[in-house]
C-alpha cells in the first residue's frame, strides 16, 4: 500500500488534492472517449470523486491510487453509459475538438480529425486500451487491473488496436 493511499484512507484533504491533480485531466479525457460526450464525462468524473471520498477507507489497501481512480472512473463511466445507451444513437460522433487541443493550423486539425475517426472505428475493448494507455498514461498492468483482464491481454489488445489503426490510416487518401 502506498503512503498516498494511507493518507487518502485517513481522509486528508491534501492527499485528495494531490490525487486529483495527478489524474483529473487524464481521467476526464478517458471518460470523454468512453462516453462520447464531455458533459457525460463531467458527470461521471464528479460521481467518481464523490465515490472515492465516500469509500476512502478502501485506499488503505490500494497499492496504486491512480490506477484505482481509473478503475472507479471506468465503473462509473460504464454505469453512466448504461443510462445513456438509449440516447447514444442521437449523439454526434466525437470530433477532433472533443479529443484534442487543436490549434488553428488546418493540417493539425485534419490529422486530429483523422485520429478521432480512426479511434471510433475500433471496437470498444480495443479503443478503451488505447485510451487508457495513450491518454491516461497508464501501464499495461494498470490497464489490466482496471479492465479486469490479464496484463498480456491488455498488451495484445493495444497491439491489435494499433495494427487496425495503422491499416486504416494506410487506406486513407493523403
Amino acid at each position: 500500500m502506498s503512503d498516498l493511499g494511507i493518507r487518502l484512507a485517513r481522509g486528508e484533504p491534501s492527499a485528495f488534492a494531490e490525487l486529483y491533480d495527478q489524474c483529473v485531466d487524464r481521467c476526464h479525457h478517458y471518460l470523454t472517449l468512453l462516453l462520447g460526450s464531455r458533459n457525460a464525462a463531467d458527470e461521471a468524473l464528479q460521481e467518481t470523486f464523490v465515490r472515492l471520498v465516500r469509500k476512502r477507507g478502501k485506499f488503505a489497501a490500494v497499492e496504486n491510487p491512480v490506477a484505482y481512480v481509473f478503475a472507479v472512473a471506468r465503473n462509473e463511466g460504464l454505469r453512466h453509459a448504461g443510462r445513456l445507451q438509449r440516447d447514444r444513437q442521437r449523439m454526434a460522433p466525437l470530433s477532433s475538438l472533443d479529443l484534442f487541443a487543436v490549434a488553428d493550423d488546418s493540417a493539425k486539425r485534419e490529422a486530429a480529425q483523422s485520429v478521432a475517426e480512426g479511434l471510433q472505428r475500433l471496437s470498444l475493448e480495443l479503443r478503451e486500451v488505447v485510451e487508457l494507455k495513450v491518454y491516461g498514461g497508464l501501464t499495461f498492468r494498470e490497464i489490466g487491473e482496471i479492465t479486469e483482464v490479464p496484463l498480456q491481454t491488455a498488451a495484445t489488445r493495444y497491439r491489435a488496436a494499433l495494427e487496425q489503426l495503422k491499416e486504416w490510416f494506410a487506406r486513407q487518401p493523403s
